[in-house]
């Protein structure tokens, strides 16, 4: 999943910063061990050490815990069932047929999404559909349908690149005429990001890609 990697890094570089520590530059490998006294975490390699005490990294965790949790009402929002996704997303996109569908729900220290993803192909004509639920992860959003915050208008002389509104829902659009391949993202009630990306295919039928999806219904899902 391209998102886990994401936030797996960003989830240890905060953990490391929050932690803090002293640290010099070392060439050789650091090998990690537990302290003996049970009071932390020690980081050496035989001759600098890093001491990571246990209770500013439980502090650290929760403060993260926190920022990646999405709330309502002072509880936890609940990502939808993967595949309640994966029933929204039609068997045929123009022409093209579904040729696989796969779903997955990851969760880690509290925070959490839903994805469902379709491929649709015919011929050299091929379609990348998938819907994520991300009300679980907080702050990460952002980073992930970070076009939202973005007002473009880009075009060229074989294709455009901006930002608009398709249903009353924020949404980008990126088309290549050349390569006859685009890209078309809505973010749905403040948790839902539809990304359906095509190649040799029409520019229209990424608007019909989406039209595919029953919009009403992803809302409803909440």
């Amino acid at each position: 999943m391209r998102y886990r990697s994401f936030m797996l890094l960003l989830l240890v570089g905060s953990l490391l910063v929050a932690c803090g520590g002293n640290q010099q530059t070392k060439e050789e490998e650091l090998t990690r061990e537990e302290s003996s006294n049970d009071k932390g975490l020690t980081i050496s390699d035989g001759e600098t050490e890093i001491n990571i005490n246990s209770e500013e990294m439980e502090d650290a965790v929760n403060s993260l815990k926190d920022a990646f949790t999405t709330k309502k009402d002072g509880k936890e929002i609940e990502v939808v069932d993967f595949r309640e996704l994966k029933k929204l997303m039609p068997n045929r996109i123009s022409g093209m047929k579904q040729t696989s569908s796969t779903g997955e729900k990851t969760g880690m220290l509290g925070f959490k999404f839903a994805t469902a993803q379709a491929e649709y192909e015919d011929g050299d004509q091929s379609l990348d559909m998938s819907i994520t639920d991300v009300a679980g992860i907080g702050i990460l959003t952002a980073s992930m349908a970070a076009w939202t915050n973005m007002d473009m208008d880009r075009e060229t002389e074989s294709g455009y690149e901006r930002t608009t509104r398709i249903d009353g829902h924020p949404a980008f659009e990126k088309w290549d005429g050349n390569r006859k391949r685009g890209e078309l993202s809505v973010f749905v009630d403040d948790r839902f990001i539809i990304t359906i990306e095509g190649q040799n295919i029409a520019e229209k039928d990424l608007r019909k890609a989406l039209d595919g999806i029953n919009l009403n219904r992803l809302g409803r899902l909440q």
